[in-house]
């Protein structure tokens, strides 16, 4: 059935009403409009929050982690803040702010009618529904009540909410606001943020050009980058200064002026954190004690222990260490090859951030390469690579090791001191690899537990394990210090003798036989508890495991803060067990300390951003051994930097004790040692277990790097020279001769003072037959071992002349003996 028709002559009803809203001057759109705000808005203020909790509002902050120095070394947020005050807005920003986005803000009551007439007619003869027409303080409404939604009820909510706040709020708190809540762009809210990050200064030192340029993003940050669309970013920037202009804020000649400058943006550079995997343990704790909203949101100011200077130290060392033994093992070629893209015009992923500052590392890709040197382009520069810059790959020549298109790793060259300040110096750049191996570093204040340095791996960006708080690895001979000590607390001196031959060690129901082994394959024979542990000999320490029991060893390594397991073997004497860094550190951290073992912490105090103290850190302190082993231990591990595996560092002006440790096939190094102020350890080594290479022991692998931060610490003030251990009340010196433990007599040639618990000092004196007895090989001296000092030597003396002259022309032992 057909719809009935209108009367002939009648124009159809909408024609009418057309006609009659246009005699009123209206277009009809905007009259619908009008018509649906009474319902609309009915039902959009049933539903309108409350301005008035915005007195109580607090916009999510930064969480700022701040070292030793009160400096921010990382923060955490969801959104990147920094809250600007009432009062703190400059007036050149507020008026490019103004002129950009709401120039009768001081004049309207939050909604400006002609504002969204105008944007209405625009829209409607565009034909697309842009509605536009917002005023400062709507945008502030929706970003605070709404959702970017576009709608029309969404408009008309913001309507409403625009007056209440503009009922509640001043103009200035409403502007302020405002400039706290806005994107501008690259993970920054509110203009102080933006200002610090695009120009490197604070919204109260920006220049005319720079105040335009950030009232010009807002309107579509991901569009107006400064980085990726300089191009925009001007245009709109100009765009804002000529409104600037014609709201009479600047005249013709500040306009010119301005809109002839440059866009000059801070460069983004891919800098490493300082202590990523630090800040990390930080955040874990901070996030499990108080929740991720407060972590992200509530702006915590955490005070840590981080020390700057030691930290930056162990990094450098650990750094510089690894790619030590990297360079030794060789070049293993270019990260990747460009195929079929053009070089000179392609663009690295890793070129988003560069940083071509000395020193920095910076993926290239080989344009040229020859005899005598090659061409490297990294981002939009050409940097030349020398024949001295691949010298270490064991070639001359450039071309041997690198070809065009190649995408490999480059270390920018530190300028010579006399040709720093020539500009006309051609910038070069080394040859680098990612080492394979990792490694771990940690620096504790002995006496507080304070982490003041931790370096958990090469790169937190290659691998965020932590391989110092995360890792269980085998402690290998800097296991050795805890058997020593435990033989210590039942009686045993450093002075006393065990017998240094082959052995084996019966089997239990579910066990072969256990025959220990040394390192070098030789064997010592008559070797005092000092020697023993100086030298690292796996047998003694296995003998003495034995004699002293599995089970207080076990306790005493516990009372010393080792929490791993320990499984109840005669080869945990020679460090079988997995144990974590950390615990390491801080056990050896508690001799150090006279025997209190003290938790290791990170956070000082945790505050609010009004100051409020949230906490305040209480580490944990027990009393584990008694002041007099400790000293006593501590001494013994000075022998192991004096005369054994870590003689290569008893040069360094300060009192130093520490133990080397090296696993079974090489595959972990360590150096755990510490001075009367800090413990610091070193551990190198492969994520997955296997070898380092052959002969790559703690002497060989870690102690460099230890000894690196030592000296660091020497040269920059964080360690003092001449720092030495105070003995405590209980413990006596005594000179005895250095092999056999005895008081010095006729023959002795080393001579030592020994450190005893008072009563335990030995009464023996060495004879020149003792001396015959210790030079003889092992399996010589062993029908001698017991016979009593000063008995008269059996009559074939003459013959043990010979054996002696015989064992005196072999090669002296490796100094890395027994460091297994």
């Amino acid at each position: 059935m057909e719809p009935e028709s209108a009367a002939v002559g009648e124009p159809p009803r909408r024609s009418v009403w057309r006609r009659r809203l246009l005699l009123l001057g209206l277009p009809p759109l905007l009259v619908l409009l009008l018509g649906a705000l009474g319902g609309m808005g009915f039902a959009a203020v049933i539903h309108m929050p409350r301005v008035d909790s915005l007195e109580d509002f607090q916009p999510g902050l930064i969480t700022e982690l701040h070292n030793r120095d009160g400096e921010v070394f990382a923060s955490y947020a969801r959104e990147r803040r920094v809250l600007l005050e009432e009062g703190e807005l400059p007036e050149i920003l507020v008026q490019a702010i103004l002129a950009a986005e709401d120039a009768n803000f001081l004049r309207h009551g939050g909604v400006d009618l002609e504002g969204v007439v105008r944007a209405v007619i625009q829209n409607q003869r565009r034909g697309r529904r842009a509605m536009g027409g917002s005023t400062i303080t709507m945008q502030l409404a929706r970003r605070l009540f709404l959702t970017p939604k576009k709608s029309w009820r969404r408009k008309i909510e913001e309507a409403f909410l625009s007056v209440e706040l503009e009922k509640t709020f001043s103009k200035q708190q409403i502007l302020t606001l405002y400039c706290n809540m806005i994107f501008l762009g690259h993970h920054n809210y509110g203009m102080e943020m933006a200002a610090r990050d695009y120009f490197g200064k604070g919204v109260g030192d920006l220049t005319l050009t720079e105040a335009a340029t950030l009232a010009g993003i807002p309107q579509r940050p991901s569009s107006y980058s400064p980085y990726r669309r300089p191009d925009l970013v001007v245009a709109r920037r100009n765009y804002v200064l000529r409104r600037m202009k014609e709201e009479g804020f600047i005249d013709e000649i500040r306009y010119q002026e301005a809109i002839a400058e440059p866009l000059v943006v801070r460069q983004q550079k891919r800098e490493e954190p300082l202590a990523p995997y630090f800040a990390e343990e930080v955040r874990q704790a901070v996030e499990r004690r108080y929740g991720t909203a407060a972590l992200l949101d509530r702006g915590l100011q955490v005070e840590t222990t981080l020390d700057p200077v030691i930290q930056r130290a162990a990094r450098e060392a650990l750094r510089d260490g690894l790619l030590r033994l990297d360079h030794q093992r060789g070049w293993r070629g270019p990260i990747s090859r460009l195929e079929g893209e053009d070089a000179a015009s392609y663009r690295l992923p890793s070129w988003e951030r560069l940083d071509l500052s000395p020193g920095a590392w910076n993926q290239g890709i080989v344009l040229e390469s020859g005899h005598r040197g090659a061409r490297v382009r990294i981002g939009d520069e050409v940097l030349d690579l020398t024949p001295d810059g691949v010298a270490w790959t064991g070639r001359r020549r450039p071309s041997s090791v690198l070809s065009p298109g190649d995408v490999a790793w480059f270390r920018v060259e530190e300028p010579e001191e006399e040709a720093a300040d020539d500009g006309d110096t051609p910038r070069r750049v080394l040859l680098e690899q990612e080492p394979e191996l990792e490694g771990a570093a940690i620096v504790l204040e002995s006496s507080t537990g304070a982490v003041r340095a931790l370096v958990g791996g090469w790169s937190f960006e290659r691998s965020k394990f932590n391989r110092a708080t995360q890792a269980r690895r085998q402690l290998g001979s800097a296991f050795k210090p805890f058997v020593w000590g435990a033989a210590l607390e039942v009686g045993f001196t450093p002075a006393d003798t065990l017998f240094d031959a082959p052995v084996a060690f019966p089997g239990g129901r579910d066990r072969p036989p256990y025959s220990p082994r040394n390192h070098s394959r030789e064997y010592f024979g008559v070797t005092t508890l000092r020697r023993g542990l100086e030298r690292s000999i796996n047998v003694t320490a296995v003998k003495l495991l034995d004699l002293v029991g599995v089970d207080r060893v076990i306790d005493f390594a516990n009372r010393l803060g080792i929490t791993s397991p320990l499984p109840p073997v005669l080869s945990m004497a020679l460090g079988s067990a997995d144990v974590i860094p950390m615990e390491g550190a801080a056990a050896y951290a508690a001799v150090a300390n006279q025997g209190v073992w003290v938790e290791p912490y990170f956070i000082e105090s945790v505050s609010e951003p009004s100051g409020r103290q949230l906490e305040r850190a209480q580490p944990r302190a027990l009393r584990s051994i008694s002041p007099q082993i400790a000293y006593v231990l501590t001494h013994l591990l000075e022998g192991v930097v004096d005369r054994g595996t870590a003689a290569s560092i008893n040069h360094l002006e300060i009192d130093l004790a520490g133990k080397t440790g090296t696993t079974d096939q090489y595959s972990d190094a360590w150096f755990v040692g510490f001075t009367p102020r800090y413990t610091l350890l070193v551990w190198v080594g492969h994520d997955v277990k296997r070898t380092i290479g052959r002969q790559m022991t703690g002497t060989r692998v870690a102690l460099p790097i230890w000894r690196d931060l030592v000296e660091d610490g020497l040269e920059n003030g964080w360690l003092t020279p001449g720092e030495s251990f105070t003995p405590p009340p209980g413990v006596v010196f005594e000179q005895v001769e250095l092999e056999s433990g005895l008081l010095p007599g006729p023959g002795a040639t080393v001579v030592i003072e020994e450190a005893f618990l008072a009563g335990t000092q030995p009464v023996q004196r060495y004879t020149p037959q003792w001396g015959a007895v210790l030079r003889l090989p092992w399996y010589q001296q062993q029908p001698h071992y017991l016979a009593k000092a000063g008995e008269r030597m059996p009559e074939d003396v003459e013959d043990w002349e010979a054996v002696l002259q015989a064992w005196e022309e072999k090669d002296s032992p490796d100094d890395d003996a027994g460091d297994g």
